[in-house]
């Protein structure tokens, strides 16, 4: 239970000097949208002293015990095992063959062995939360029997909150975080404890090491050049201020390797064109996701190496304009979902009731803001707010693909279907609800589906809104999704 606040404590007039201690000491940014939070984690923390004691005391001499007890108040994120499963089938079925292909080339031969490896594959969970993407990452490489080929390789999971961090170190699961997790991948990677809890492996356990770190600030030994091969960091660039912002991509892209891949949140794109040439970054696409790859050496002898021929079709280089992590302005802390206030989706000002759609769509601005930052039951709320008659179709339409864009997000896929078939049919011109049917049709193997979804969504795109993919469209443009449409459609050939 949330300890209230004294009453003669104006909590509301502290939050400012909150958001700067955040901002200095620890890289995030939370706007007016969050004073709720906000205002829970400064009662909570604070403890018995008055919040504007405890203030007064971190600005003066904050001590880390502080800091880390504001950072797992503020930075509990919601995930689960295999979340957006196709970017860890993407890692597997594209990347790895031609990781270890590359390897086999190059390593030294040892007599009476098939070969030795210069070095072990190394992935990072950056932001991993209390592990359950750090041990799927884990998992994934296994599924790969990399070390049946002789690879070696560990998987590093870093987080600035040391609570997450503990929880993912016991590594005890109950049914939520495993409700993406088909029962026979169960059987086969978990151990139940109790009949309320599983846990890895300890052969997968063993491959995976915690830290506390923040990606937001510099440190030259770990964030040296080529140290990681894959690197997942997803929804965690978004709740950082302009300046740790700009760190946190520097240290991502700089620590990646030569032909190396990185994996963002959905939401979340590299938006400047200078950011992903001066870090050779070139974006790619396979199993229904984008992703960032460094590129090789002009030579391509570098680890891990060439592409695989499903992977490189359709290169494409990094979009220019999304709603998302824009790192070359910073404008993600001034907005974390990388737009500004009130941009809108639907050319309109108001429907034939009356009803102000400005309004209308500062809501859905805010619900997707929400559920971008991982406040997903308050997302809904304001989604269901919009799905009324007295809203325009077209809006309706959007509350609803975004509400199955949040089941999506909390491994609830037939609810997400459900919700993107209803946006569909209450906007017939909208695209984006029927990629997202046509690649969780590819999900499940419905060949036939998946083709009709992917090529109704490429009709559909030549005449969508541009707003409208700037709000909806992940951070990718037009082209980029049509690519997406096509090579879904190419792979999902009956």
């Amino acid at each position: 239970m949330t300890r209230a606040a004294p009453a003669d404590v104006d909590i509301p007039a502290l939050l400012p000097r909150l958001r700067a201690l955040l901002a200095a000491r620890l890289g995030l940014h939370f706007d007016e949208r969050q004073d709720d939070r906000l205002t829970a984690a400064l009662t909570r923390v604070a403890g018995p002293v008055s919040p504007a004691r405890f203030l007064d005391q971190m600005e003066l001499a904050p001590t880390r015990a502080r800091l880390d007890a504001l950072a797992a108040e503020l930075t509990v994120g919601e995930t689960f095992f295999f979340r957006h499963a196709e970017q860890f089938d993407a890692l597997r079925f594209d990347l790895l063959p031609s990781m270890v292909r590359g390897l086999s080339e190059s390593a030294p031969t040892v007599p009476g062995q098939p070969g030795a490896p210069g070095r072990r594959l190394r992935a990072l969970s950056a932001g991993c939360a209390s592990g359950e993407e750090a041990y799927t990452l884990a998992i994934t490489l296994h599924r790969a029997g990399l070390q049946a080929q002789g690879v070696d390789w560990e998987v590093l999971a870093v987080d600035l909150n040391p609570a997450a961090l503990t929880r993912a170190t016991a590594a005890r699961y109950g049914e939520w975080s495993l409700r993406a997790t088909p029962q026979d991948q169960r059987d086969l990677w978990f151990h139940r404890v109790d009949p309320g809890a599983w846990t890895p492996l300890p052969a997968i356990r063993e491959r995976v090491r915690f830290a506390q770190r923040h990606l937001g600030q510099p440190d030259a030994m770990f964030w040296a050049p080529g140290s990681f091969d894959i690197i997942f960091c997803r929804n965690v660039l978004i709740y950082f201020e302009p300046g740790a912002l700009r760190q946190a991509i520097r240290n991502l892209t700089g620590a990646l390797a030569p032909g190396g891949a990185l994996f963002l949140g959905h939401a979340e794109t590299l938006r400047g064109k200078d950011v992903a040439t001066e870090a050779g970054l070139v974006l790619r696409q396979a199993h229904g996701c984008f992703f960032y790859r460094r590129e090789l050496p002009e030579n391509g002898r570098a680890w891990p190496f060439a592409w695989s021929a499903t992977a490189t079709a359709g290169a494409g280089d990094v979009p220019s304009a999304g709603p998302s992590v824009d790192v070359s302005a910073g404008a993600a802390a001034a907005s974390p979902a990388g737009r500004p206030a009130g941009t809108t989706g639907v050319e309109t000002s108001s429907d034939a009731t009356g009803t102000d759609a400005g309004a209308d769509q500062a809501l859905l601005d805010e619900a997707l803001h929400l559920i971008e930052a991982g406040q997903v039951e308050e997302g809904l709320l304001a989604c269901a707010r919009l799905i009324t008659p007295g809203t325009p179709a077209a809006l309706q339409a959007e509350g609803l693909f975004l509400h199955g864009l949040a089941m999506e997000e909390r491994g609830q896929l037939p609810a997400a279907e459900w919700h993107h078939q209803r946006a569909a049919a209450k906007d017939a011109s909208f695209a984006l609800p029927h990629l997202r049917l046509g690649l969780l049709a590819r999900r499940r193997g419905e060949v036939i589906a998946a083709h009709r979804e992917l090529r109704r969504a490429l009709e559909l795109l030549d005449e969508e809104s541009t707003e409208r993919l700037r709000r909806f469209g992940g951070g990718f443009d037009r082209d980029d999704l049509r690519r997406l449409c096509r090579d879904e459609m190419q792979e999902t050939r009956a």
